[in-house]
């Protein structure tokens, strides 16, 4: 078993988090908090980088969570059509709806952005060179910017995803039976009993759906502590580590360290998709593993990640085996698990596809228990709710997959 005190490293990346989240408690991105940020983390990454960047990039964050009030609006337009049995005029909304909510929801396209104010995100990195030619590199990335306050995750985090599924099924339930009722209605006719009833089911569910999109989100962000602070300040340790390798002459000898920190991960992975839009060419000529980290949360399920985006985009299965043997060698326990549907997704996704190997190690439980162990998306994401052995560990298992990897090149 190897040996690693990390003592002084999860102490200072424990420091920085509590800075960064004290000076700017709430991080939205296109804020002046969240812009301010992304310059201390420049100017951070200087002190140790032999190279830094920073990138700004365009986007329109109302509409990541903005479409759960339009699909509203629009299923409500579907039931007025129904009272007046106007069956074809009901299709055409919900059809709408389940557009949207495909393309926003699952896959995270930008389908309805245009409709909503553009702001400037910055994304910000730094490298450390190897002593030889490169011949891969390994970014080790995270976010900076904060996401909205979940009103049910702070309040009754543990009826959040059944919450979210009702709502998936009113929705769907409102096509499948909007287009049924037009369909019938056209060939022949319908039962008035069948009808009213699945009406007043339609009605009665919508309620709850309103209740609960549209009063979805707040317009103030979290303190972001644990998601995802606390990563960047890991990916920041591991960054030092091997810049000080190459103080005193061991530095790795073929891999490139490149330490990311994108902007815009809590609206629809956009700074992300930025970066790698921006440097496809460069990401896929030369061998490049983006090792993403999030959600610092509990040690105990610290775990690689199989799959992202709603578990469709698959990852890496090399990179989760590499870190898998890597916490193993360490001793840690870690696991592999696929991206939960309705969950969302993370920054490793649009690495992803683009054919970079890629993975996110995560130390949070997906399970929403209940409300005082659930800190992620409230304003219980303070520097309390980081798991300092989950950053040690972190820190290890980064710094050691680096270690190997060179050695692999």
């Amino acid at each position: 078993m190897i040996k690693l005190d990390l003592k002084k490293e999860t102490q200072a990346a424990m420091d920085f988090t509590k800075y960064v989240t004290t000076q700017w408690n709430s991080r939205l991105v296109g804020s002046k908090a969240c812009l301010a940020c992304g310059d201390y983390i420049y100017n951070h990454l200087s002190t140790f980088c032999e190279k830094t960047d920073k990138e700004a990039f365009d986007l329109h964050p109302g509409a990541f969570l903005g479409y759960f009030r339009i699909i509203c609006v629009l299923y409500f337009l579907s039931l007025v059509a129904l009272v007046f049995q106007a069956y074809f005029l009901a299709v055409i909304p919900i059809t709408i709806s389940v557009v949207i909510f495909i393309f926003q929801f699952f896959f995270y396209k930008e389908f309805l952005d245009p409709l909503y104010p553009q702001k400037k995100g910055q994304n910000v990195y730094g490298s450390i060179e190897p002593k030889g030619e490169v011949k891969q590199q390994i970014i080790f990335s995270a976010h900076h910017d904060s996401a909205h306050i979940f009103n049910h995750y702070q309040e009754n985090p543990e009826k959040y995803g059944p919450k979210i599924l009702a709502g998936a099924i009113t929705i769907f339930s409102m096509f499948v039976l909007s287009w049924m009722f037009w369909v019938v209605d056209t060939f022949s006719s319908l039962s008035p009993t069948f009808y009213w009833g699945a009406f007043a089911f339609l009605a009665i569910s919508g309620l709850s759906l309103y209740f609960f999109w549209t009063f979805y989100d707040r317009e103030n962000g979290t303190p972001g502590a644990g998601d995802n602070m606390a990563c960047l300040a890991v990916a920041i340790e591991v960054g030092k580590y091997f810049s000080k390798l190459n103080s005193s002459g061991e530095g790795l000898q073929h891999t490139r360290i490149v330490i990311g920190s994108w902007d815009g991960e809590e609206a629809g992975l956009r700074g992300a998709r930025a970066f790698v839009k921006k440097h496809k060419a460069e990401l896929t000529q030369l061998k490049t593993y983006n090792f993403n980290l999030e959600c610092m949360y509990d040690n105990e399920s610290l775990h690689f990640l199989t799959s992202d985006l709603n578990g469709f985009v698959p990852l890496s299965t090399s990179m989760v085996e590499d870190g898998l043997a890597v916490s193993k060698q360490l001793g840690y326990s870690t696991s592999a698990q696929a991206f939960p549907l309705l969950a969302g997704g993370t920054d490793a996704a649009e690495f992803a596809k683009i054919g970079v190997e890629a993975t996110t190690l995560v130390a949070m439980k997906w399970e929403n228990k209940d409300a005082k162990s659930m800190n992620y998306h409230t304003t219980r994401d303070t520097i309390d709710a980081v798991d300092p052995m989950a950053v040690h560990n972190s820190i290890a298992i980064g710094i050691h997959y680096a270690l190997e990897k060179d050695k692999t090149d």
